[in-house]
């Protein structure tokens, strides 16, 4: 009985999920943006516009500042980076966006000296601060205007836009603390011990990782290394071995090395952090 009820109850949640998402579609149906709003991002960044089944939500409706900061800042804190959420009930200009977008990017990330020109002939009235972070979100795909020449700063920021826009700000910051590595070599031996092996020398980080297997069939590899608070989290990408392989049931050990330039990774200490491995000790030389 226990069972059956805990069944219904997935059900039913999964009917509802259904439900919702389409109320969603509907108001997207015939909509500019309908190919373009991912529907989860949609209901975990904007909440207030997914309650009560999407009540609230209106493609081309204007969106309050503080409703788009909290998006922000929720979409910051993911990614660990701490700004502030606060926000006044008036609705957000374009302009606005472009500031309050800009200006949180700014202190993590916009520091490069590389220069594009803008093509927007509309942006006369912006001030000259506007208008540098407006270059800095135009170069990096954020903002693409209305469409090669208009940017229409004064005219309010509409839902559509803002889930899309904040969207495109999620790639780069999951961009940001993507860290780059080499994998310069995977080796396989029956004898040895799980352990993740941390050296450094004067521009390089090498992080050795050995993982024990059933059997010598599984492939190991890393999928990305992203930065967080914490240090960097390693995602291994491990593939067992096809379900119908004939594999001698041996403890096989493999050991993957990988080198990181000290460029990507910052100041020491260097914290890595095996994702769904954190029982695997963890040895640093020098």
């Amino acid at each position: 009985m226990k069972r059956r009820t805990i069944t219904l109850l997935i059900i039913l949640l999964i009917l509802s999920s259904t439900i919702v998402h389409a109320n969603a579609l509907e108001k997207l149906d015939n909509h500019w943006s309908n190919k373009m709003i991912d529907r989860m991002f949609l209901a975990y960044y904007f909440p207030y516009l997914a309650k009560d089944n999407f009540e609230r939500f209106d493609p081309n409706g204007n969106i309050s500042e503080q409703d788009f900061m909290l998006s922000l800042a929720s979409l910051f804190k993911d990614n660990d980076y701490d700004i502030s959420p606060v926000g006044d009930l008036n609705s957000l200009n374009r302009e606005q966006m472009v500031n309050r977008i800009g200006s949180a990017l700014k202190e993590i990330r916009f520091n490069d000296i590389e220069y594009v020109e803008l093509p927007f002939k509309d942006i006369n009235t912006m001030s000259t601060d506007s208008i540098e972070l407006l270059r800095e979100l135009y170069k990096n795909g954020i903002i693409v205007g209305e469409d090669n020449s208009t940017f229409n700063p004064d005219r309010n920021l509409t839902q559509a836009e803002a889930i899309i826009i904040l969207d495109r700000v999620k790639e780069v910051l999951e961009h940001m603390n993507t860290v780059a590595f080499e994998t310069v070599g995977i080796v396989q031996s029956y004898n040895n011990q799980e352990e993740l092996i941390i050296t450094q020398n004067s521009d390089k980080v090498m992080v050795t990782i050995t993982k024990s297997f059933p059997t010598p069939g599984y492939s190991m590899g890393v999928k990305k290394i992203r930065k967080e608070r914490d240090g960097f989290r390693v995602f291994m990408d491990i593939i067992p071995p096809k379900a119908d392989s004939i594999q001698s049931q041996v403890l096989t050990y493999k050991t993957l090395t990988m080198e990181i330039d000290k460029r990507f990774l910052g100041n020491p200490p260097y914290n890595f952090i095996l994702d769904g491995y954190n029982k695997i000790p963890i040895r640093r030389t020098t």
